[in-house]
């Protein structure tokens, strides 16, 4: 006769936070730097690959390394209600518009001076970046 096996739960939302925390993810804090918050969706991304993250729990997974004024903001925009469910695609969209200049050009350019400056002070041109 075969057992018959209860189905498992699958992870709750503390078991992944515990998860993604012990991976050290990015904070993201409001800057002048327009590509903070594609940084922290570019690593959350590759953290939700390696944990296998079922996706439902990207947004808040990434919400919760906000502080500052990216927090505030986060929670203007759950307040809003605009959306009954804001899915991880439109996230990187409201952050985008939010942090981006609203000019892909602006933050494509600052990513490009990032890079010459990293290059620079690797090579011992500049002190700072």
């Amino acid at each position: 006769m075969p057992l018959h096996r209860e189905p498992t739960p699958g992870p709750t939302a503390m078991d992944m936070i515990c998860q993604f925390n012990k991976l050290k993810p990015p904070k993201f804090q409001e800057r002048a730097d327009p590509l903070g918050h594609k940084e922290l969706m570019r690593r959350s991304e590759k953290l939700f690959e390696i944990m296998n993250c079922p996706t439902r729990f990207n947004v808040a997974l990434a919400t919760y390394q906000f502080k500052g004024e990216a927090e505030y903001w986060w929670e203007m925009v759950k307040l809003r209600g605009d959306e009954p469910l804001i899915t991880w695609e439109r996230l990187k969209i409201l952050m985008d518009t939010k942090y981006c200049l609203r000019d892909a050009k602006s933050c494509e350019g600052a990513r490009v001076f990032k890079l010459k400056a990293r290059k620079y002070k690797r090579n011992g041109i500049c002190d700072e970046v």
